[in-house]
């Protein structure tokens, strides 16, 4: 642990909601100039298992982070094109206007289609095999005309990271280990884990299809999906180093200009819903980056009211939040284990409030 044995405000903050049942475990995480500052894990990530340096995490959504850094290694490495249509890959998707979406619009958020399969809890408990579910994304209808709208989806990245598959001819998962994990040097990341380490994995109360053989995060059929949008299982310390590749200095798996295009708004402010934060009102304009959230000043305290507007991140409904500030070369991850579906509201507050702490208590250890 890196903090001192004085104890913080964002450690008693996380004991004072362990103890008071919001969630059963948690691991902080904070960074400045690249350097450690606060690593510390409290509670129990499963029944029998502390939460701890080896805890392996179902990051959820962040998640899509990921699928969007492989992506933009293609992009790199000229395999695929951020406007090339959906349909040059997927011939399937065609029809309703699905003809007019790109690759672009998936990534932002922008083409239109609905967040999941409205059944996609009984897809988990059937364990529905991942080709079906892309068979379904397939006929989604979008809601909107691309790029006119931000509505958050899985599906987006359910597409994305199937036309990477089918436009490289390798699979989905080995893509995000040899483009990502592999040369960042996450080698406590997975996607999906082996069978082997699944007695390490927390396991999030409130899930969907919770309690059957395909509960989301916390089965084994749902951990195999590796599904593009939710699929990544990593330790605290792995989740930091991903994020340390996109703060100031890097280091860098991809060029700067990739990372300044991944971290720079994508939308030109289209009007929308935060898939998470409510209150901004109806059509609200939503600044998105290429995988990651933009924190902006139509956006404020998106992430934390402590933080700058140059302020970008992504959160997962299992429980956590990854939070990078250029401006204050600060990065902050929180992972915990309560799903946003116990009560949206709460989860959001619990999340931030510790973010906070932690922004603040940073400021003490540096001066």
């Amino acid at each position: 642990m890196c903090e001192s044995h004085r104890s913080s405000v964002p450690e008693t903050l996380i004991r004072r909601y362990i103890d008071a049942g919001s969630f059963a475990g948690a691991a902080l995480l904070v960074a400045r100039g690249g350097r450690l500052l606060i690593e510390h894990y409290a509670g129990q990530a499963a029944p029998g298992l502390p939460a701890g340096p080896a805890t392996l995490w179902p990051i959820a959504s962040i998640s899509k982070v990921y699928t969007a850094a492989m992506i933009m290694r293609l992009v790199e490495l000229g395999e695929l094109t951020l406007n090339t249509l959906v349909c040059q890959v997927l011939p399937a998707f065609q029809g309703a206007g699905r003809e007019h979406i790109r690759l672009r619009h998936l990534l932002t958020h922008t083409a239109g289609l609905i967040y999941e399969s409205p059944e996609m809890e009984a897809r988990l408990a059937a364990r529905t095999p991942m080709p079906a579910l892309i068979a379904e994304a397939l006929e989604a209808r979008p809601q909107s005309r691309p790029g006119t709208a931000l509505a958050y989806a899985d599906y987006h990245y359910l597409l994305a990271g199937h036309m990477a598959e089918v436009a490289t001819g390798r699979p989905y998962a080995r893509l995000v280990q040899s483009l990502v994990l592999e040369p960042a040097g996450l080698h406590a990341t997975f996607l999906p884990p082996d069978p082997a380490d699944h007695g390490r994995i927390a396991r999030v109360r409130g899930v969907l299809a919770e309690g059957s053989e395909g509960a989301m995060y916390n089965s084994p059929y749902a951990l195999g999906l590796a599904h593009p949008a939710f699929g990544v299982v990593a330790t605290a310390a792995d989740l930091l180093r991903f994020a340390l590749h996109f703060a100031p200095g890097g280091p860098r798996i991809h060029c700067e200009t990739t990372v300044r295009a991944m971290t720079s708004d994508q939308t030109g402010g289209v009007p929308g819903r935060h898939p998470s934060m409510q209150g901004f009102g109806e059509g609200a304009r939503m600044s998105w980056g290429l995988g990651w959230a933009l924190q902006t000043a139509e956006l404020p305290a998106l992430f934390s009211e402590l933080l700058s507007f140059r302020c970008f991140g992504h959160g997962g409904a299992s429980g956590c939040q990854l939070v990078i500030d250029p401006e204050l070369d600060l990065v902050v991850s929180i992972i915990t284990n309560t799903h946003l579906r116990t009560g949206r509201e709460l989860w959001y507050t619990r999340l931030q409030s510790i973010i906070n702490a932690a922004v603040a208590r940073t400021e003490e250890m540096t001066g």
